[in-house]
């Protein structure tokens, strides 16, 4: 059972509604109570319009960035490609400044992203490896933040961090992984991409790093190969959720976790670089029940509460 759909079950219950589980090896879930009943696959998704098939399409990152240009949601400079054959075989014709990103167009959970590229070459080869349609975009610097938009209210938000490791000046980093994953549900593996980011910084497996010495494993945030997280509900500046529910209401999403990499989340996007990445029309919820740092948002059961207790409200068009 998925941690998303534990929690549903779990607010449902607390909040006294009816419970059939009419899949349960697909998690899918009728929850009602007198006057209204709703079918859940695991996590919710709620688009504002229906009968608008924005949301379903603002799952592939070239159409919400198309959606976001309009409404000036600012976002990294960004090159679309629908297959291999389309890719220039020279860099002037690329026209981005490295270091660049290359995203899989529907990719979710951090699946297919390739971080810190530095050569034309470089990405050439990664490019050669992939299929289907897929984003290069030039790579954004400063803390990665993931906040929880839900009818136009801020439910929760999280700085996302890398998974990373402390050296002690004795052990490898194999061993010093390996004693962290004990601590850890969501393991850090000990994969390709970890030794490339190590081999960035002319470090390996083998490597002994010093006393407090941080060590970087990835270079994007990724709570399912070991990252961590820190709650900042509290802190988001008001401008700053102003534009996330700009940028959720652009893709017609009720319900959107927005991804936004920015150097303090507290403070006025007009002071600082702000860069939307990408809105998850299926957003894990689960993550705001047990941060690593920080207060637990009971999010889904917020969002039962707003289903089946008050009145639906007005969503500003």
């Amino acid at each position: 059972m998925t941690k998303n759909f534990k929690f549903l079950l779990e607010e449902a219950r607390e909040l006294g509604l009816s419970l059939d589980i009419l899949y349960p090896e697909k998690e899918v879930v009728e929850i009602r109570n007198s006057s209204r009943k709703i079918v859940v696959k695991e996590v919710f998704s709620f688009p504002n319009d229906p009968f608008s098939a924005s949301a379903v399409l603002a799952r592939n990152k070239e159409i919400t960035y198309h959606f976001w240009k309009r409404e000036n949601i600012p976002f990294p400079h960004s090159c679309y490609f629908k297959s291999l054959a389309e890719f220039p075989l020279e860099s002037d014709s690329l026209n981005l400044r490295f270091p660049v990103v290359f995203k899989k167009s529907n990719g979710k959970k951090s699946i297919g992203i390739r971080t810190n590229i530095t050569s034309f070459p470089e990405l050439a080869k990664i490019v050669a490896e992939s299929d289907g349609s897929f984003i290069v975009q030039e790579m954004v610097f400063g803390k990665e933040y993931r906040l929880l938009i839900y009818k136009e209210r801020l439910l929760g938000a999280l700085e996302l961090a890398p998974p990373q490791i402390i050296g002690n000046g004795i052990d490898t980093i194999t061993t010093l992984i390996k004693h962290k994953n004990t601590h850890l549900q969501k393991k850090i593996l000990l994969n390709e991409k970890v030794l490339q980011t190590l081999g960035k910084n002319g470090l390996s497996f083998d490597s002994i790093p010093g006393k407090s010495v941080l060590v970087l494993l990835q270079e994007n945030s990724c709570l399912a190969e070991g990252g961590s997280s820190i709650d900042c509900t509290d802190i988001v500046h008001e401008k700053m959720l102003r534009l996330a529910i700009q940028a959720a209401r652009a893709v017609n999403m009720r319900l959107a976790g927005i991804d936004v990499i920015c150097e303090n989340i507290a403070a006025d996007p007009d002071t600082q670089k702000v860069s939307f990445l990408e809105t998850n029309s299926f957003p894990s919820l689960s993550i705001h029940y047990d941060p690593t740092v920080g207060k637990p948002r009971r999010v889904i059961k917020d969002i039962l509460e707003d289903i089946f207790f008050q009145l639906p409200k007005n969503i500003v068009s």
